[in-house]
């Protein structure tokens, strides 16, 4: 069993986040910055996370880093090993079936909740969300065609009104996401994503709750295969998309 290192119990430091007004904590603020680099992909699955470096870079001190580093560990972002210390917790293809089993299992029930409880504001947010991700077409899969694509799918679970749905499938996206290396996606998929995205619209504006589950159904399991073949590409050194 992995130990992590002992923490003493630290005074909680108030900051001012003058983006949102609003309090939040050193340990609060390092945990985002150093998730939102693991997302940039400023680090790599499976390098070191130096607290030092870290601290230069966040201009912080030791134990905001150490606690918001614990932090991500918990998460299952982040690993820890004794004489490796921290570092950028690698996803294996076990763990990809995994969680795409977890995300349709939540968004099935989010379409058929959204279906049921969702308004016509909602639907026209969805349909903006759904434009938003089709408008944007870099030549090859970036990070923000991934938060687009992901904000579409959470409308879907804001519109079945379950906080906690949205919460989980948030989760979800962020252990695909933050620790397998995505840039290596078929370009070609975006415009096949895109199609997709408009067929379960369009079968959820039809309240067709049979149709709209098989859309999505289709859609998440080809997204998995294609994180599967990336992570068994890297494996065996092959080269994608020549």
């Amino acid at each position: 069993m992995e130990h992590l290192p002992n923490i003493k119990k630290v005074k909680m430091i108030k900051r001012v986040d003058h983006k949102n007004d609003q309090p939040t904590t050193l340990i609060e603020e390092a945990y985002r910055k150093i998730k939102q680099m693991i997302f940039n992909q400023k680090f790599a699955p499976g390098q070191r996370l130096v607290n030092k470096d870290l601290g230069e870079m966040l201009n912080m001190s030791r134990t905001p880093i150490i606690n918001a580093l614990n932090r991500l560990v918990q998460d299952g972002i982040v690993g820890f090993e004794s004489f490796r210390g921290f570092y950028v917790k690698p996803i294996d293809i076990e763990e990809v079936w995994d969680a795409f089993g977890v995300r349709e299992a939540l968004e099935v029930y989010a379409v058929e909740q959204a279906i049921k409880g969702g308004d016509a504001d909602d639907m026209a947010l969805l349909e903006d969300r759904r434009l938003q991700h089709e408008a944007y077409t870099p030549h090859y899969y970036n990070r923000k065609k991934l938060l687009l694509d992901s904000e579409f799918h959470l409308q879907i679970a804001a519109m079945a009104k379950n906080r906690v749905l949205k919460w989980l499938l948030k989760r979800n996206f962020e252990h695909v996401f933050l620790r397998a290396r995505l840039d290596d996606y078929d370009p070609r998929r975006m415009a096949s994503s895109a199609l997709e995205h408009q067929r379960l619209v369009e079968r959820m504006k039809k309240k067709d709750i049979l149709g709209s589950v098989e859309v999505i159904r289709n859609h998440i399991q080809k997204a998995r295969d294609q994180v599967i073949k990336i992570l068994s590409t890297e494996e065996s050194g092959e080269v994608l998309f020549k």
